[in-house]
């Protein structure tokens, strides 16, 4: 039985330098589709190959006496660190670290089972690398890392911390706790901050890359020639990373995207 041709196909995010990236071009205008690039987010990134020692005395140095000045005060102060790895711990660390997430920022995960059931796999997988910051035994910060081949992902690299707390620099302290833990103990080869080009990311790593997208549009049908319409008309009139709907996506007409069409 035929199956319904589909108008639009979007595809992100990719890496813009992989053979994949170029071949589903290709792949595209073999089918009948007119695709166009767009640029996602930066994406920076730590290639590991020194020691935790090593690789902080490279670091920054307002970053490097913030630690080590911050950490002897919170640990003066009755501070302590834990890293929740397996199943044992799971559940009343998931526990604070949803306390910790709606205190930060004044609303609930949109999908209350998404975390804890995300926790409980990765604690099972032996991935979860779960970093708690307490004070007197009260978790004032939490930082989900995982990892997995190598590679230590910062997942919620918005920090959930307790703002009474913010003189401790708990986020900070906890970033450094965890990459002393993946660097050290887990011999990753790389730490990857994923989206975003936040300011402070550049403070801990070493390189940036790029993640684009591919939209292509169905050039054989008039709903795929009417949103291929929108995307030359989009990107002929603005040159803004926000495109159409105020976000990067489909139709949007971002700083670096260019038409690849026939």
């Amino acid at each position: 039985m035929p199956t319904a041709r589909a108008r639009v196909l979007n595809f992100h995010p990719m890496a813009v330098d992989s053979r994949v990236y170029e071949a589903m071009v290709v792949a595209l205008r073999s089918i009948g589709c007119i695709p166009f690039r767009y640029y996602c987010f930066g994406n920076w990134y730590l290639k590991v190959d020194r020691s935790w020692s090593a690789y902080l005395e490279q670091r920054d140095g307002v970053l490097r006496n913030t630690i080590r000045r911050k950490r002897r005060r919170f640990l003066a102060a009755g501070g302590s660190f834990e890293i929740v790895t397996g199943m044992a711990e799971v559940e009343s660390a998931t526990a604070e670290f949803n306390a910790l997430y709606r205190q930060r920022w004044k609303r609930n995960e949109p999908y209350a089972a998404f975390i804890p059931g995300l926790l409980r796999w990765l604690a099972g997988s032996g991935k979860l690398r779960l970093g708690i910051a307490r004070i007197g035994g009260r978790a004032i910060a939490a930082q989900l890392w995982i990892v997995s081949g190598g590679k230590a992902s910062i997942y919620k690299n918005k920090m959930a911390y307790d703002e009474a707390q913010a003189i401790h620099a708990p986020g900070t302290l906890l970033t450094a706790h965890l990459m002393e833990q993946v660097i050290d103990v887990d011999h990753v080869a790389e730490v990857d901050y994923l989206i975003g080009d936040d300011p402070y990311k550049q403070a801990w790593m070493s390189h940036r890359r790029e993640r684009w997208g591919i939209v292509a549009y169905d050039a054989a049908s008039l709903p795929g020639i009417a949103r291929l319409l929108c995307e030359i008309l989009g990107r002929t009139i603005r040159r803004t990373p926000a495109g159409i709907d105020g976000k990067q996506g489909l139709f949007s007409t971002g700083r670096s995207r260019r038409w690849i069409g026939s």
